[in-house]
């Protein structure tokens, strides 16, 4: 693609998702209604909040939304700091710096996790399709475009580097904004660019580059990215907004994980084919602590943040205490992991539980207080459970084959 056309994709892009936002016809006269400033990010995850405007999700709340476009969480976490915007956009790990440097960000409303797999996700590192960089070992030396420093994409890539047992501090990060790394790319000023959609498909489908690492989904499956914060004064003199603000995010988010072609709808031509973020309510405790403990590891926050604070109970409320994957198979083995390594001791509330499932011969069976599921034993694929766990102890094992039995202890 000639710069001339890549300048103008740019172009229309930006002015896409700045010209998104407005009211459904049918909704409750402008004038009733109150509006929110959101600070938020040209890039496709932030697609249900438009898709909620369409809808009326937020006009039924009495919600006017109006929207200012910024290039990374830490330009987010400026603006809302300088109260330049009421609620922003931005990943978790900038709201954990600002709560580290005093700046009272409160979470409002979750967003988006990641896939799980370079096949599936929708934030990966990418290389030029002739690049001599083959795998995430070739990337030590190399220069990779990140849209802010000290923020998620930092934390994230170094902390995969380092599980692949590559030196995460042996690569060199440059700050790009999302629209501008594809010209970067070809044009050799970086050799890797961490990017999202839409830029990921853009880049992959018209640029013919390739992927060689997704660092959300070496770390974990479903790893969190991001949400909606705000400062803490503001939430305190708006209760009654920041609840009605929550409720119609939690049903955008809910309708457009649903509904992926109505989202697909509102890319820019030639995007249609994006890969969609994971849209859920939800969010997990503990891959966000473990997120803060990576922030922490590579020097991005001194200490970790209160996450009583930062996470309070109205958000969690209702709302699932965190992820539990098991492994059946394909030999004779059962285990239950959560974000750090096996399950052993986990907090009460209601959990996803996601039971991958590889052998024709065993199954996956968990028993505990008020509880009593199992798969199939000649199936083979994943399930997806969501149960709220009570204190006490939980076994899991197989029903046929040899007798294989693991357990774990909610408390």
């Amino acid at each position: 693609m000639s710069l001339h056309r890549r300048v103008a994709f740019v172009v229309c892009v930006l002015a896409f998702f700045g010209a998104l936002g407005g009211s459904a016809s049918g909704a409750p006269d402008r004038a009733a209604l109150t509006t929110i400033t959101i600070d938020t990010l040209p890039i496709a995850n932030a697609l249900p909040m438009d898709l909620g405007i369409a809808k009326g999700f937020f006009s039924a709340h009495g919600i006017e939304i109006k929207k200012q476009t910024l290039q990374s969480g830490n330009d987010i976490v400026l603006a809302l700091a300088n109260h330049n915007g009421d609620i922003g956009y931005l990943g978790y790990v900038p709201m954990m710096i600002a709560r580290t440097q005093g700046i009272p960000l409160t979470l409002v409303a979750a967003s988006e996790v990641e896939g799980t797999s370079t096949a599936d996700n929708w934030q990966n590192i990418l290389v030029k399709g002739n690049s001599s960089i083959r795998t995430p070992a070739d990337l030590a030396g190399k220069t990779i475009a990140v849209n802010a420093l000290k923020g998620v994409g930092e934390v994230i890539i170094k902390a995969a580097l380092k599980k692949l047992n590559v030196d995460p501090n042996s690569v060199h990060l440059l700050a790009l904004p999302f629209p501008s790394m594809r010209s970067a790319l070809s044009n050799g000023q970086v050799d890797a660019i961490w990017t999202p959609e839409p830029f990921l498909s853009q880049a992959l489908n018209l640029d013919g580059d390739r992927t060689v690492l997704a660092p959300g989904p070496t770390l974990s499956n479903f790893f969190p990215n991001g949400g909606y914060a705000a400062l803490s004064d503001w939430l305190k003199s708006n209760q009654t907004l920041a609840k009605s603000f929550k409720a119609a995010m939690d049903e955008s988010l809910a309708y457009a994980q649903s509904h992926p072609d109505e989202i697909r709808a509102l890319l820019p031509a030639g995007a249609q084919n994006s890969r969609l973020a994971v849209w859920s309510p939800v969010i997990d405790r503990a891959k966000l602590l473990q997120l803060a403990k990576y922030a922490k590891e590579f020097g991005v926050i001194s200490s970790l943040p209160n996450f009583t604070q930062l996470f309070p109970s109205a958000i969690r409320s209702g709302l699932a205490t965190g992820t539990l994957e098991a492994f059946v198979g394909p030999r004779n083995t059962i285990t239950v992991k959560q974000p750090g390594g096996v399950a052993k001791r986990i907090d009460p509330g209601k959990y996803l539980i996601i039971v991958n499932d590889r052998s024709k011969t065993l199954n996956f069976h968990l028993k505990g207080p008020g509880l009593d599921k199992a798969t199939s034993v000649a199936k083979t694929g994943t399930s997806r459970w969501t149960f709220t766990l009570k204190p006490g102890t939980y076994v899991f094992r197989s029903d046929k084959g040899r007798k294989i039995r693991g357990s774990f202890v909610v408390a």
